[in-house]
């Protein structure tokens, strides 16, 4: 078990995992550095020990498992700062479009992991895709894996799938998100006010997903079960499918493993 983490970068997927720790692991100590003072403040209510810039040695001291929770372009400006800083290190990145590849040779290390997170880890519901190298040590295994877990649910896949994983689940709550609003105009086209419509929208997907959860039925079952013959609903899927619902989805998630592939580095 980790006994500390040093996260490096405090933005919001930074302060999901610190605030996933603290909930969920309170027993591993968490090390924080972050160049802005208010959120070095922000990490420091969340029980993080909190460094600046100026002290990145203390910092990096303080675990040998190092989360890199910053933006990919700050990425060479910290891999050489102090010398080879990483090459003791076990590194796990949530760096967007930052191949294990590309870790190994700029921080000189060998152990590193990938994490591809959602904007869900803010409230601990993300789908935390995790890719490994072949040869990494299986404590790092362990580790990432237990770090993922506590912002969401972590799924260990081939890093060659990291792009299918963003635009799945990445960008998939994105879509999930225009769906709400695309339903809640529906409703508002027959009548009800948006606000209210907007709610109904809300319950009525999360209820679904729940549904689906608590008795791992295949949604396709579960479409038939609410779908009578010459009833309301297969009206409604009849309209979506001759506008191209479906497809459209599934052209939505093709256009962004596209461009995730493109944006590797």
């Amino acid at each position: 078990m980790i006994e500390q983490v040093a996260i490096l970068g405090f933005g919001n997927m930074g302060e999901a995992l610190v605030r996933g720790l603290r909930e969920r692991q309170p027993r591993i100590g968490v090390s924080v550095l972050e160049k802005r003072e208010e959120r070095r403040e922000r990490a420091r209510e969340l029980g993080a020990t909190v460094f600046d810039s100026a002290a990145f040695d203390a910092f990096m001291a303080t675990s040998d498992t190092v989360v890199l929770s910053i933006k990919p372009q700050d990425l060479s400006a910290i891999a050489t700062r102090g010398g080879s800083p990483f090459a003791a290190k076990q590194v796990i990145s949530v760096l967007a479009g930052t191949s294990l590849e590309t870790l190994r040779q700029r921080l000189g290390t060998d152990s590193v992991a990938r994490l591809m997170p959602s904007l869900t880890a803010q409230i601990g519901r993300a789908v935390v895709g995790v890719a490994f190298a072949d040869d990494v040590p299986q404590e790092l295994r362990r580790n990432a894996l237990a770090i993922a877990a506590v912002i969401g649910s972590a799924h260990e896949v081939p890093e060659q799938m990291m792009a299918a994983v963003t635009g799945l689940s990445g960008s998939g709550v994105a879509y999930v998100f225009a769906f709400i609003h695309a339903l809640a105009l529906g409703g508002t086209r027959a009548g009800i006010p948006y606000p209210q419509s907007l709610e109904i929208a809300r319950e009525v997907t999360a209820g679904a997903a729940d549904f689906l959860a608590a008795g791992g039925e295949h949604p396709v079952s579960a479409l038939t079960r609410v779908t009578s013959p010459a009833g309301t609903t297969i009206e409604g899927i009849a309209a979506l499918e001759r506008n191209g619902f479906s497809a459209a989805v599934i052209e939505a998630v093709a256009a962004a493993v596209t461009r995730a592939i493109e944006l590797e580095r």
